[in-house]
């Protein structure tokens, strides 16, 4: 994805799960950007199960190897309010899952190293993620999912049937839904525990429904999925509070609370540190084919074929990497100036509350509870250098790559004299 969602436009799109979507119609967001195409629609009657897979491109014509990117959009509970114009759904989604999901919670706080059993929804969603994954066997995927969903999709993360599966999953957006981690064998929590710093976990505590992140209400539960971040939201009505009412939002991003907000900049770091790695990887292994090889394109139209679709690829990476890298750069860069805030910041009121002391008592006093320059701007400063210095070798080693490549396919189509008459004459 070359675009970079804000938090706001991933609210978004999580919303989109609640819509009526129908297949190869595409799926929209702020008032028109297309975010994809409704590839698959699944209703499973038994269980509950609705998700919406969304590809980058239309089913009427991509090929499912084509696929780049897939959206899996998980929906979650039908309001109890539309029991008269949904009976069935209300019905599967809330007596015979919601109510397992908040029994299984209830006993994890008795039993928290207990693995309880997940509801059928549950499964189901991970044996469509599957089916999906190996459908699409290129593209990396984005989950979403709200309430029940949110559950649903921490789940299934836990089930994919093989790593290969776990390095596909680009990120997962999961809002406002019980805590899914009691419900998962050992072995998916293992799994689960590889994707901590690619799902975002989110959080909005005046809201009732999303249970099991502490413990007596005050510590966090450390046995959950993904990264906890709790929302700094406003308070509104019951239902509205539950469907992201309470969430405030600056230039985009969510306000979230102190306790939040410096594992949330992490979080994103590792995301968009994820991303630029697998968009290198896509590079290496197109190095491997044009490079490692020529005698496989044996025909014209191969050459011609493979190697448009090899720089339309290289292209697209290209332009994601360099948009990665400055939204990654740029996160490095205010951590730099927000530890420099907090040294000044926590200096002044140091001084006020100390009006008779010198000012090199203010530093010692300080320097007794350990906060100094060295520890609060310089090292954390040296590292985010570091990081800054890592992202720009990353971004030379990517540069050099796709040179190579453009150079290998030039070489490829230029030996072919009568491939190269008719891209002069077309």
């Amino acid at each position: 994805m070359s675009k970079r969602y804000t938090d706001n436009e991933h609210v978004q799109i999580a919303k989109k799960e609640y819509d009526k979507l129908s297949i190869n119609n595409p799926v929209t967001i702020n008032n028109g950007q297309t975010i994809g195409y409704v590839s698959e629609v699944i209703n499973n009657q038994k269980t509950g199960e609705q998700t919406y897979i969304i590809t980058d491109g239309n089913p009427k014509t991509q090929k499912p190897e084509d696929v780049k990117n897939v959206i899996f959009l998980n929906q979650g509970s039908t309001g109890i309010d539309k029991t008269l114009q949904n009976p069935g759904e209300v019905k599967r989604d809330w007596w015979d899952n919601n109510k397992q999901i908040l029994g299984n919670v209830m006993e994890s706080f008795k039993h928290p190293q207990a693995v309880l059993p997940p509801t059928r929804q549950m499964k189901s969603t991970a044996q469509t993620l599957n089916r999906a994954m190996d459908k699409y066997p290129n593209a990396m995927f984005d989950a979403y999912g709200h309430s029940q969903a949110s559950s649903n999709i921490q789940y299934a993360l836990g089930a994919l049937d093989s790593q290969e599966k776990v390095e596909r999953i680009h990120g997962a957006f999961v809002y406002q839904g019980p805590n899914a981690y009691s419900m998962m064998s050992l072995g998916q929590r293992e799994r689960i525990a590889q994707l901590k710093e690619r799902i975002f976990n989110f959080v909005d505590e005046k809201d009732v429904v999303p249970i099991g992140y502490r413990l007596l209400g005050v510590h966090v539960n450390p046995f959950h999925v993904g990264t906890l971040i709790f929302v700094d939201s406003s308070e509104v009505d019951i239902i509205d509070q539950h469907m992201w009412g309470g969430y405030r939002f600056s230039k985009g991003e969510v306000k979230v609370t102190k306790e939040s907000l410096e594992q949330f900049r992490k979080l994103k770091q590792a995301y968009i540190e994820y991303q630029m790695s697998s968009r290198l990887r896509t590079l290496e292994q197109l190095r491997k084919k044009f490079v490692a090889s020529g005698s496989g394109l044996s025909s014209n139209e191969k050459i011609y074929l493979d190697s448009t679709q090899a720089l339309s690829i290289v292209s697209i990476a290209s332009i994601d990497f360099d948009v990665s890298m400055m939204d990654l750069l740029k996160l490095y860069q205010d951590g730099i100036k927000e530890q420099e805030k907090l040294w000044e910041k926590t200096v002044r009121e140091a001084r006020g509350l100390g009006d008779s002391l010198e000012e090199w008592e203010v530093y010692e006093a300080l320097k007794e509870v350990g906060f100094t320059h060295e520890a609060i701007v310089a090292f954390p400063t040296q590292l985010y250098q570091h990081k800054i210095r890592q992202v720009k070798q990353m971004s030379e080693k990517f540069k050099s790559l796709e040179r190579e490549i453009k150079a290998k396919i030039s070489e490829l189509v230029s030996r072919d004299q009568e491939l190269a008459q008719q891209l002069k004459s077309s």
